[in-house]
This record gives structure tokens, sequence and C-alpha cells, in this order.
């Protein structure tokens, strides 16, 4: 039976943090994302030699990383970490509370009795006035425990090996001292130390290929030509044109040989921005001095114009544009997708890993039946999926690769490797127009903000070739520099209502900052609509108050058109995302009469019967001083008698079943009146709800994407009152 080829591409990748005028790093992700992942996914292949691995470097991360090692980086969330709790201002207090609870909550922040308490002290979403009302009830001892728990939390699995000092910390919970701390941070900072080094060593040893990306990870086809979305996109808004084809090339080359002259290996392989791909990018990526790319499968089957099938899928092709040709594989986007959203879900990682041994090997049994041999490349996310796993991945990866290591059917490989002996057959002459992510654009393109950021973006660049003629090599070299940060992908995906960030207003200062720096070293009148951030021109409103009393009638189907209109606001935004473009519930109403909160979700029936985990919805309302979750376990509930519980802020449940059939209904919509007494709600009292729809501790999906609903309970004269508005 033949073997089966099995190639994974872990891709690591972060945007420019430096602040162009201050030289200072004001997002810490490089350095925390450096102590976890980047250190554990190449660490942990010393232990298993005959695994081979291709992992894919973003040039503006190495040029970070590298900028950490050498003590020349200086990011502000590190000097927070730093000041002595004793010395904090009020400033600095409200700033560490809003932001060092960044971690994911369940596996990062509630494993350890001290930081959960200490972000249930504060609130799990607060807002800055919030943050304002509960600052000073925190003691100087919080804030020191605070400091180091934020920093300590996301050190992954190998330094925790590393070192012993680490683990006596997360033992100790709390009372840490400033020397605890000093431990802590140095620790980082001697990690950080060994990150290049040790991609040197495994890429010298031939146990990993590193390849990598454009420069600042800019979406190639978007920046050839911007109007080619269209082509997956017919009926999208599109910004004013933006072309910059020298720009593409550019971030190619410059990107490449970054990675040689730091890394010590010219990178054979591209993972092109976001798996973006077209027709006219291709002649750029050879001259670049690439010799193949990877992508989606969505993509070739696209381009080729038939039905998925794996003997088509699981080979190299040639495609070829203008005379040029580049060798293409396609990952296998089910398995691919499998290991970044679905394994940290199961409640045994043994049961993760034989899913996965059975995938791939059903793959091979597929391919032998066939009398072919084959590779399957598996490419996702290397950084941010770890965050979900208990032990950072530890035990998940320890399984899966010891299960490799064992299976003599199944052979791991390099691409590079796997090109040498088995050159590709099939050529592309047309490669589908798109990216990773639904083979579309609409991430980075095509809503409100993200085109006005295309618009601010090209505007920029047709300023600086207006006025090049007057600039010197150097000021031309420097101003594109900073021009070639705002390409990156980064900026466009926070823009607009697909995603949520707590640091989207940072992101909008940092694209700004480069573009205005662009003018700054031109010596030219600034553009004046840089100072406008460009999400303060959106139209979208994320929370409004109903204007009228109204009691809907509880019974699972919409009654008529009037019955939620009058006293209800509607939301339909999710951070749904790319593994889950059609979210589980598309709109939500809300309302009230005196004594009651009502709230309606329009959820999608087919997509919960149809998933694999137990799906159930949570609905969080809270202020400053309470918390309350209202469960609804809707796939168990379905097809009987719906219920809802009532959960507190320790997540203890106040009642089971009381609330049944007069107070929530599930058929074609879900409606659900609770009364305002029953959360501990009084008049003219500010309440915040959340959505989520969750598979066990896991949020699979939050509504609204960005922000929070807000509403006041309404006393007996609010009617009065909101005509009088």
């Amino acid at each position: 039976m033949p073997g089966l080829s099995l190639s994974f591409l872990w891709h690591m990748h972060q945007p420019s943090y430096k602040d162009p005028f201050t030289g200072k790093y004001t997002l810490p992700w490089v350095r925390l994302h450096g102590i976890k992942a980047y250190y554990d996914m190449p660490a942990i292949l010393r232990s298993y030699p005959e695994i081979k691995i291709t992992i894919n470097l973003v040039p503006s991360l190495v040029e970070q990383i590298e900028a950490y090692a050498s003590g020349n980086a200086v990011d502000v969330f590190y000097e927070y970490s730093a000041r002595p709790s004793s010395e904090l201002t009020a400033e600095d207090r409200a700033f560490i509370l809003k932001y060092f609870f960044m971690g994911n909550w369940e596996t990062m922040i509630k494993p350890y009795p001290r930081y959960l308490e200490l972000m249930l002290k504060r609130g799990k979403t607060v807002s800055d006035a919030g943050i304002d009302d509960v600052v000073n009830t925190f003691n100087k001892q919080d804030f020191l425990d605070l400091q180091v728990w934020f920093n300590l939390s996301w050190f992954g699995f190998t330094a925790l090996d590393e070192y012993p000092g680490l683990a006596e910390l997360r033992k100790k919970q709390r009372g840490f001292t400033e020397q605890d701390k000093g431990l802590v941070l140095g620790t980082q900072m001697a990690i950080m130390e060994k990150l290049l080094p040790l991609y040197r060593e495994l890429s010298s040893s031939g146990q990993i290929e590193i390849t990598t990306s454009p420069f600042y990870h800019t979406i190639l086809p978007l920046l050839y030509d911007s109007d080619t979305a269209r082509r997956s996109m017919p009926r999208a808004v599109l910004p004013q044109r933006v072309g910059f084809p020298e720009d593409v090339l550019a971030q190619l080359k410059s990107g490449r040989q970054f990675i040689a002259d730091h890394l010590g290996v010219a990178p054979k392989g591209l993972w092109p921005s976001e798996g973006s791909v077209s027709p006219e990018i291709i002649p750029l990526i050879r001259e670049a001095g690439f010799e193949w790319m990877v992508t989606d499968e969505e993509i070739l089957f696209a381009s080729i114009n038939r039905e998925r099938s794996g003997e088509l899928l699981y080979r190299p092709y040639t495609a070829s544009s203008r005379g040029s040709s580049i060798d293409v594989l396609f990952r296998d986007k089910g398995i691919s997708n499998f290991i970044s959203f679905d394994c940290a879900r199961y409640a045994l990682r043994e049961e993760a890993v034989n899913e996965f041994m059975r995938q791939v090997s059903s793959i091979r049994r597929y391919l032998s039946d066939r009398h072919r041999e084959g590779i399957v490349v598996i490419a996702l996310d290397g950084e941010n999926p770890w965050e979900y796993y208990t032990y950072s991945g530890k035990r998940f990866l320890n399984d899966l690769y010891g299960a490799l290591s064992r299976d003599r059917e199944i052979r791991t490989t390099t691409i590079s490797a796997y090109l040498r002996d088995h050159r590709p057959i099939d050529t592309i002459d047309n490669i589908y127009t798109g990216s990773w992510i639904n083979k579309r654009f609409d991430i980075w393109i095509g809503q409100e903000e993200k085109n006005r950021a295309w618009d601010y973006l090209g505007s920029t660049r047709e300023y600086l070739k207006q006025n090049a003629g007057g600039l010197t090599q150097v000021q031309l070299d420097a101003a594109l520099k900073y021009l070639y940060v705002a390409e990156g992908s980064d900026w466009f995906w926070w823009y607009g209502d697909t995603f949520y960030t707590v640091n989207e207003e940072e992101f909008d200062r940092l694209f700004r900052k480069n573009l205005k720096k662009v003018i700054e070293i031109m010596k030219k009148p600034m553009l004046d609509f840089l100072h406008t951030p460009v999400t303060a021109l959106s139209g979208t409103q994320l929370s409004a108050q109903p204007h009228d009393f109204m009691t809907p009638v509880l019974d699972g189907v919409p009654t008529d058109y009037y019955e939620w209109e009058g006293g209800a606001v509607c939301y339909h935004t999710s951070t749904a995302g790319r593994h889950n473009p059609d979210p589980f519930i598309s709109r939500i109403y809300y309302g009230f009469d005196l004594d009651n909160l009502y709230v309606r979700l329009d959820h999608n029936v087919e997509k919960i019967r149809e998933a694999k985990y137990n799906i159930y919805f949570a609905i969080n309302i809270f202020d400053h001083e309470f918390e309350y979750r209202i469960v609804i376990p809707i796939k168990h509930v379905l097809d009987t008698k719906p219920y809802y519980e009532l959960h507190d802020s320790k997540d203890q449940m106040i009642f089971e079943f009381k609330k049944t059939s007069e107070s929530i209904a599930i058929k074609k919509i879900i409606e659900l009146g609770v009364p305002f007494s029953d959360i501990g709600a009084s008049p003219d009292m500010r309440l915040n709800m959340i959505v989520s729809a969750r598979d066990g501790d896991v949020e699979i999906e939050k509504y609204p994407a960005k922000g929070i609903i807000s509403i006041v309970v309404p006393g007996k004269d609010y009617t009065k009152k909101m005509w009088s508005v």
C-alpha cells in the first residue's frame, strides 16, 4: 500500500506594532506570542526528530523578534508591567485594568483562582466608565498581582518546563513581590533571545523548512489591483481603485531577502498573505525568486471548475500566467480547520488526535485504492489556536507528533523535499482570484470602514508618487517603508464589523500614523483626512434605547411585523469569522415593558441541528456590580419543551426549569421574557448585554461583534421621557 506524505505549514505573523514617531511598540503581541507559540512550536520538535514541518515566518514578525532580542524593542505593555505597583498613577491603573485581561478567559484566566478573582472584581466586560467606578477598589497588591498574572499566563509549555520558577509563581497565586515580577519579565526577554537561533538550528538540520510571505503581509491581488476583488464579489461596493504592482514586487523581494539575511536561508516557498492569489501576481512571485506557493483547496476547485475530489487535491500543480509559472499546492481545508477550531473542544486530547489520524489514514486508503501517492498539506495559523487548548496545546501536539512518528504509512515532509521527487504534471492556466477565507476578499475590502482605509492608503500612495522626484533615495526608501507597513492585511482585517478587538483604536492609530510618517518624510503639507480615525466616520450604531414599551407574544414565531418593531433594536453582526461564516444567530431584538426585559434571537435552526457540538446560547446581562447569565440549551431543547437557566456572576445556577413555556418559546425564532426582578434590576439602572453561541466553555460566536448592547431599565414615566427627547 503506497505511503502518504503529510506536510504541515504553520504560519506565524504579526503586523508592525512600532509607532513610527515614538519608536515604541504600542501592542505586546510579538512578545506575548513569542513566549508561547513562537517558542513552543519549534522547541517541541526536538523530541520528535522524525517529524519534518514547514514554518512560515513573516518578515515583519522576524524584524520585531530581532528588535526584542537585541534590546531595541520597548513595548508600552511591558512598561506598564514593569512599573512598581506603588508608583502607578491613576492613568496607569486604568490602563492596566482595561488591558491586562487580554487572553483566553477559559484557558488563561479561569484556571488560576487569583487571576479569575481579579477579573471578577473588575468585571468580565467593562466600559471605560465602568473602570473609573472600580479602579479605587483595587489596592497596590491587587495591581501587582495583576501585572504578574497578565505576563505569567502567556508563557507556553516550553518556558514552564525550562524555567521552574514560573511554575512556582503559578502555585503561589497571590502576594507577588516586585522581585517575582522581575523574574517573569526577565524570563520573557531571555526567551525572545532564543527564538531566532532555534529556528536557524532546526533549519540547518533540515527538520524545518522556512518559508515566508510579503514583508508586511499585504493582500497581493488587492494591492496589485483592488478591482480584482469583483471577480469573487461581483456585487461588492469597492473603494476608489488602487493598483500598485511595483509595491507587490517590492514586498515580495524585500521579504525574501530579509529572511535570507537574518535566518540564513533564502526561502523557496511562499505563503501569499491569507492564501490570496490571482493570475497577475504569478510573474511577480517568480521574479522575486520563489519556486512554489500554497493556497486553499477552494481556489483549486474554482480554478479547474471541478467538484471536490481527493484525487485532484492531494497533488502539486503548475500555475501559469503571462509566460511565468510556479508550483502550487493546495491545503486540505477541513483538516487544517479541524486543528484550528475543533480539536481544542474535544474533552479528551486522545480523541482529537485519533480523529485526526483517522482522517489522514482515510485519505491514504483512498489514494491507495487508486494506486496513487499524494501529499496532504495542512496549512494553518501557528500562533493563535493554542490559546484555546489546555496547556497551550502541549498534550495535543505531543500526542499528534508521537502518533505520526510511529505510523509507518504516513511520512511527514517539508514541501520543497516533496517537490524534489514529485514534479507537478497538471497545470492551471487561470488560477482563481481569491483568498483562503471563502475564496473571497470581503474580510479586507467591501465594507464602509475597510473601503475608507483603502482610500486613505491609495491617496497617500499617489501623493508620494507625485512628489517622489523631489526626494533623495534615502528619503524615498524611508517613506516607502512606512507605506509598505500600512499596506499590511491586519489593518483592514480589524476595520468594519467582521471581527472585534479591544485594540481596534490602536490599530487605527498605527495605520494612520504610518501614512502620516510618509508625508512627514516628504516634508509636504499633511493630508487632512489622516487626522480623522477611519472608524469615526462609520455609520454603524452599536446600541440604542428602545423608544416605547412593548409586550410581545412569546410563541416562537414572528406574530406580526409590528410585534417587535416598536420598542426594539436589531443587531446582525457577529464574530462568526472564517471558520463559521454563517452565524448561529442572524439578528437580535430587545425591548421591555415596565416589569420585563424581552429578547428575540433569530437563529439558524438547520445549522444548529447539523452542528457537531452541543450548542447553547448565553445572554450575559451585567453592570459593574453584578452579572447574570441566561443559558438556553438550544440544541437540546429544539424538539422538546424549551426552558432557560439563570446563573450568577460565578456561574452558579439560580434556578433551572423554573422559567418554562410561559417565559420562553423556541420555534422559528427564540423569544423570552426575563423579569427585571429576577436579575435585581431597578429603574434607571444601566444594563449591558452580550449574546454568545457556545460549546461548553468555548465561545464560538459573539453578538454584536463590536461593543455591547446597553439599555436603561425603564421607570413608570419612561414613555413620557422618551417623547420629550
